[in-house]
């Protein structure tokens, strides 16, 4: 089984190019976004995935555009390379503790794309914490992933951090093979 995909997205304000491959590899993520890369490359290390992502945008605006875009692109990829979700778990979860920082996270990919999210988090050079939020909420959408995601901390980037990590902890154990059947009663996911 080959879980791996490309999504490219191409607009006026940003253009985005995603390789993923679920089973392992390495990662190299430019986004132009400093603080961005480093969750982006956290979430690939964490989660064992190989990820090359590429992203330039109008960040002389601000980072929304790029974050926005990237998680629309990377949710395209994620949800090619799961194809028809045979055989994985579905259901992960995750509780990691960061310095003063502890996210709480569960995962489920059901086809569905949610994200709820509880907590605060202060925002940091180059990522304010509405497109921290608006990333997971793209992403989910895009990915076909409902996400609960809770978080408690004083320190904006160890709450953010802690976040990526538990995500990429939770849909690790999601997507893991462990059988040949589809984890619904539906009989599709």
């Amino acid at each position: 089984m080959m879980r791996k995909a490309r999504a490219e997205r191409k607009t006026k304000e940003v253009e985005v190019s995603v390789s993923i491959d679920l089973d392992g590899g390495d990662y190299e993520v430019g986004t132009g976004i400093p603080f961005f890369n480093h969750m982006l490359e956290t979430f690939a290390k964490h989660a064992g995935i190989g990820l090359k992502l590429k992203a330039r945008g109008d960040i002389e605006v601000d980072e929304h555009h790029t974050i926005e875009d990237v998680a629309i692109a990377l949710g395209e990829a994620i949800k090619t390379a799961l194809g028809d979700k045979k055989g994985i778990a579905r259901f992960g979860d995750a509780i990691l503790p960061m310095d003063d920082a502890v996210a709480m996270c569960g995962v489920d990919v059901s086809g569905r794309g949610y994200f709820n999210f509880e907590g605060s988090v202060g925002d940091v050079k180059g990522m304010k914490a509405e497109n921290f939020v608006h990333f997971f909420d793209t992403l989910c959408r895009n990915a076909g992933i409902n996400v609960y995601l809770q978080l408690k901390g004083m320190n904006a980037h160890h709450t953010m951090e802690a976040a990526f990590k538990a995500f990429a902890k939770a849909f690790s154990e999601a997507i893991e093979i462990r059988g040949e059947d589809v984890r619904s009663t539906k009989g599709v996911l």
